[in-house]
This record gives structure tokens, C-alpha cells and sequence, in this order.
């Protein structure tokens, strides 16, 4: 599944940013949509179970509603799952380009996985809608019973399916972004099994499952009560059933997501953390405080007006996930962007010389006399370290270098950090040269 890294398109800096960005709305319509589907299906199984063995009718049609308000037609699970599933994988595959990490051939078999969830989805909230239907005649004959009975076997099997795929889906998804944020791993990590031993991918799992939980049980109750005024004619038993379902379920799944919030942060990798990716776990935390206030009030004192505040707080709590997810992104993987954006200059010089289009570019040694000299020289500390200390590391990976000199990273505490310099890529190319060519002859 890696020909998608092998197909992509060099991308400068500035498309690197805007595929970043683009990321952001590719999660901000994914992952309200699949959490919500997942904690749906796991409510609406559930509580079909409990109301088939328990005959309660109250349960039969909370797992009835519960699905419909995530799918009340087919096409929306296309629209808002499939596509933006698809779409994340080739922005990962554009981001990924030329690195050894198989996060876009993880994230591949995930899009596959839930193209087949979303189908069996689908079919199962086709059979509950027919369900719904047969169930209200008052008096079937033999045909329909046996058509009835059909539907009901039907929707088991493809609502099981759809979670057993969902669930898959989901490890592939998490799984994959995980790896693309620990660009130390991405030589170590050749399968996903390694993955299944991984610390910081269960417990983003966890996160997820809670996520879940909570938009389905908040979901179910705004729909019932405040989406376009709320549902008229509702009889108090079923009302009280659908508060006492979800509401619990929502404030348990909602007190425990700070925990994880905390783990996910002290499991990222050092350069994967920004000041972005705190501030995002700050207001995390903060929504999740404030849509549990809301929930907790619901429960001691019912008011359909908190079911819509509720809701919509908690979306804030997925908005600060999202970027949250990003910036680790980003910031783990600036220096393999440098190294693309490097690529991608220089196929641009290329293609300019091709058509006689010259590009002015200073050579190495006027570089380091322009610009480096004020603050390196190879035998001793000035501004920055001595060259004779700081390049040994960097002898048998140049492109590593390469890599530090078009995007500086502060490495030393003992020095303040390098600016960045506003070198062209065959500028960084000659600079490079020429300071290792200089220490190995100094080493002689």
C-alpha cells in the first residue's frame, strides 16, 4: 500500500502548510462522525439485546432512534466517513512521501475497513428502519411474521459486522496517525503487530471508546429533546428511559476522559510536543469540565436547554482534540517537511534550468563567510557550538544536516537557538558540503 507515498507529489513548504490545515477539517468531519457511529452502534446493540431478552419495548426503541439520528440516510455515512476517511489517507501519503514510516499503508487497510463497516452500517439501519415499520402493524399475518423475523436476524448480523469492522477500523486509524508522530520509530516499525504492543495506541484507544460513548449518549439526548425543538408527543415513560441510559453513561465516559487527556500527552514523543499541543490539552480539559456540568445538571434537574449546551460544548472538546492531533503532527515531523520541501525546490531548479531559467545561488564558502562565520567557527564556542563538536554526529547522515540548516531546531540549551537562515535548497545543499569537507580536513 506504500505506491501512495510513491505517487505523490513534491510539495513545497507553503503546500506543506496548507495540507496541515487541510488535515484539520479532513478530523473535524471525521472524527465527530465515526466516534458518534461507533458509540451508536454499541448503545443501539446493547440496549436491542436488553429489550429482546428483557422485552422491554422502551429499549427496542432507544436502539431504533440512537442509530437513526447518526444515519438517517445512507448516504451520510459515505459523505462524512468514507470520503474524508479517503481523503486522510493521501494527505498522510503527501506528508509521508519518502519516509520509511508505514503509517499510509496502515491507514489504507483502515479506509478499506470501514468502506466495509459503513456498508454493513448501513444495512443495519435499513433493517431497523423496516423493523421499526413491521413492528407497528397490529395485525400481521404468517408473511409478515416471517418477513419480521428475517429483518430482525438481518440486523443483528450486519449491526455486529459493522461493529467488529468499525472496531478495526478505528485501531488501523489510530494506529497509523500514532506512528506518523514518532518519526523515531518509522525504521523500527516494519507491521502493524508491533503496534499492538504499544502503550500510547491503547490509550488512545481507551480515548476514543469514552469519546464515543459521549457523543452517542449526548447525541441521543439533544436529538430527543432539542434538535428543532425536540421530539412533540414524547410519553414521560420513554423520556425518563432515554435520560436514564444516556445521561449516566455520558457523565462516566465524560470524568474519565481527563486521564487520558494527560497520558496522551506524557506518551508523546518530546519533539512532537509545542506549546500548541499543551494549550490544546488546557481546553480539553476545561470543555470537558464544562459539558459535564451541563450533564450532571440534566440529571439532578432536567432542562431541555442543556442538552442543546451540552452538545455543542463537548464539539469544542473534539475541535481541541483535533488540534491537539495535528500539532503533534506537525511538530514531530518538521524536519522530514524540511527534507520535502527540499525535494521539491529542487525538482523546481531543475525544471527552470531545463527551460534556461538561471537561479542565483552563493556557494558554499560565501554562505559560511556571510553567514555562518559571525556566529561558528570550527575550533572554538562563539555565538554557537564549535563545528568540531557538534558535526561528528552528522558525518554519515548528511541529509540530516541538510535537514537542521533549512529548518533549525534549538539542540543545546548552552546556545541559543539557530535562526533560520532563508536558504535556497541548493544553497543548503552547498553549505552543508562545505562545512564537512572543511572539519574532515581539519581532522587530518
Amino acid at each position: 500500500m506504500d505506491f501512495l507515498k510513491q505517487i505523490a507529489l513534491p510539495q513545497s513548504e507553503a503546500q506543506i502548510g496548507v495540507l496541515h490545515f487541510v488535515l484539520n477539517v479532513i478530523y473535524l468531519i471525521l472524527l465527530p462522525f465515526i466516534s458518534y457511529l461507533f458509540g451508536a452502534l454499541v448503545l443501539s446493540l446493547y440496549t436491542n439485546r436488553r429489550g429482546r431478552i428483557s422485552g422491554g419495548q422502551y429499549d427496542l426503541r432507544f436502539s431504533e432512534e440512537v442509530i437513526t439520528h447518526i444515519l438517517p440516510t445512507k448516504n451520510i455515512v459515505v459523505l462524512f466517513g468514507v470520503v474524508p476517511f479517503m481523503a486522510l489517507v493521501f494527505a498522510y501519503a503527501q506528508l509521508l512521501q519518502s519516509s520509511a514510516a508505514i503509517s499510509v499503508s496502515i491507514l489504507t487497510w483502515g479506509a478499506i475497513l470501514f468502506a466495509a463497516a459503513a456498508a454493513f452500517a448501513s444495512s443495519y439501519q435499513s433493517s431497523t428502519k423496516l423493523s421499526g415499520v413491521l413492528n407497528s402493524i397490529s395485525k400481521p399475518n404468517d408473511e409478515i411474521e416471517t418477513y419480521r423475523s428475517a429483518m430482525i436476524e438481518t440486523r443483528q448480523t450486519s449491526g455486529k459486522y459493522a461493529l467488529i469492522f468499525l472496531s478495526f477500523a478505528v485501531y488501523f486509524l489510530i494506529a497509523g496517525t500514532s506512528l506518523a508522530s514518532q518519526p523515531d520509530q518509522w525504521l523500527t516499525v516494519s507491521s502493524i503487530v508491533q503496534l499492538f504492543l504499544s502503550l500510547e495506541v491503547w490509550v488512545k484507544v481507551v480515548q476514543f471508546l469514552l469519546l464515543s460513548l459521549t457523543i452517542a449518549s449526548l447525541g441521543t439526548v439533544y436529538f430527543t429533546y432539542s434538535w428543532q425543538g425536540g421530539k412533540k408527543n414524547i410519553d414521560n415513560g420513554y423520556s425518563n428511559h432515554v435520560k436514564k441510559t444516556a445521561l449516566p453513561i455520558g457523565l462516566l465516559s465524560l470524568l474519565a476522559q481527563p486521564v487520558f487527556v494527560v497520558l496522551s500527552i506524557v506518551l508523546l514523543p518530546v519533539s512532537a510536543l509545542s506549546g500548541l499541543v499543551f494549550l490544546s490539552a488546557f481546553f480539553i480539559i476545561f470543555f470537558v469540565f464544562i459539558t459535564s456540568h451541563f450533564v450532571y445538571g440534566m440529571i439532578k434537574e432536567f432542562k431541555n436547554g442543556y442538552a442543546g449546551n451540552a452538545f455543542y460544548s463537548f464539539f469544542l472538546v473534539l475541535l481541541f482534540i483535533v488540534v491537539q492531533t495535528t500539532s503533534s503532527l506537525s511538530s514531530s515531523t518538521q524536519k522530514h517537511s524540511a527534507l520535502v520541501a527540499y525535494h521539491y525546490d529542487k525538482v523546481h531548479e531543475e525544471l527552470l534550468a531545463m527551460m534556461g531559467i538561471g537561479v542565483v545561488s552563493m556557494t558554499g564558502e560565501e554562505i559560511f563567510g556571510a553567514k555562518c562565520s559571525a556566529c561558528h567557527e570550527f575550533g572554538a564556542k562563539k555565538v554557537g557550538p564549535a563545528y568540531k563538536e557538534v558535526l561528528p554526529k552528522y558525518e554519515n547522515d548528511r541529509a540530516k544536516l541538510l535537514s537542521f540548516v533549512l529548518n533549525p531546531q534549538k539542540m543545546d540549551p548552552a546556545f541559543p537557538p539557530m535562526p533560520n537562515q532563508g536558504l535556497k535548497p541548493a544553497e543548503a545543499d552547498s553549505i552543508s558540503a562545505y562545512i564537512m569537507l572543511m572539519y574532515k580536513q581539519a581532522q587530518k
